[in-house]
């Protein structure tokens, strides 16, 4: 689907355009600001980005190609970026990531995603109430798309954080095998997290240093911004891979708690029941003694066998050990 939107910066008239060629004749008026938006391109609009803005044959295959590692290059009169950005996540999954690209020129800036992204759309929005902020050039507007991607991680992060609080709760009530692979889902979930920021880190550190980025000292400031949001997502992401192999621990050893329980239980009831087994072996035993030919025998023996286990009942419970 292909939206555009052409601000004019004498007349401050935005105006959306749906025709290809109009695009293209505009981009080559230095003072308008256009911003053209493609999700899901097809065939015909993939052709407009190598044939109609001639851009280079690797960077289009690249913008069109989910799966492509994070990168930045240059090409002279405008510049390549592709960031990774959050998508609505399946059910049972906390992390769900798409692909953001972008071509940068002077007086226009190209957008392609292969799905639906809630940044665009609150961007689109924003400058349809307020189009004036096109004046301020493609930089500005690049600055809020990629404030808007960085955003997205943040409520990711607060999921996160639940499953973390739900996890650490369960392990201490009844920790089992499913809290264990819950554990280790998490901890894939947040090193693909932190892979992700870490790439667009990356990225934008390679945005900084490159000249054609730091034309504008403006510029420079947003991205510097978006480094630091960057570096703070960061920060949470270890913050909470730490939490994980806590949780990880926390497990085992209430794990082992409860087998020591268990062993702690089964021989204390051994213990319990030795004296029985001395009583019953010598009675069992294959010759005459003098107890066999009481009346009372068999309630004497009876009689010593709960007794020792009462006795050894509180002995253990005297050491403690019950």
């Amino acid at each position: 689907m292909l939206r555009v939107l052409v601000y004019d910066n004498q007349t401050s008239n935005l105006e959306e355009m749906t025709d290809p060629k109009q695009v293209l004749t505009a981009i080559s008026d230095t003072q308008k600001t256009i911003w053209v938006d493609l999700t899901k391109p097809t065939q015909e609009e993939a052709k407009l980005l190598e044939e109609g803005f001639h851009f280079h044959a690797i960077a289009v295959e690249s913008a069109l190609k989910e799966g492509e590692r994070p990168k930045f290059y240059s090409y002279g009169n405008y510049s390549f970026l592709l960031m990774e950005a959050t998508a609505a996540s399946n059910k049972g999954s906390v992390v769900k990531l798409s692909q953001f690209s972008a071509f940068i020129s002077k007086n226009y800036l190209v957008t392609v995603h292969q799905k639906d992204v809630n940044f665009i759309e609150d961007t689109i929005n924003t400058i349809k109430s307020e189009p004036e902020l096109l004046n301020r050039g493609v930089g500005f507007l690049l600055y809020n798309l990629l404030d808007g991607l960085i955003a997205n991680y943040f409520p990711i992060l607060d999921k996160i954080d639940n499953k973390l609080k739900t996890i650490e709760e369960r392990i201490f009530q009844r920790p089992n095998q499913q809290v264990l692979n819950e554990i280790f889902k998490l901890r894939q979930e947040i090193n693909q997290m932190r892979k992700s920021v870490s790439n667009n880190l990356d990225v934008l550190s390679l945005m900084l240093r490159h000249d054609s980025m730091q034309s504008s000292e403006e510029n420079r400031m947003y991205l510097m911004d978006l480094y630091d949001h960057l570096m703070h997502l960061l920060d949470m992401i270890d913050m909470y891979h730490d939490m994980v192999f806590t949780s990880m621990d926390a497990y085992l050893s209430s794990v082992s708690n409860n087998m020591n329980n268990i062993m702690k239980v089964l021989t204390a009831i051994t213990t319990i029941m030795m004296p029985l087994t001395v009583i019953t072996g010598i009675y069992g035993m294959n010759f005459d003694m003098p107890e066999f030919h009481w009346t009372y025998g068999y309630v004497w023996a009876l009689t010593l066998m709960a007794v020792s286990v009462i006795a050894m009942t509180l002995f253990l419970r005297s050491r403690k050990w019950l």
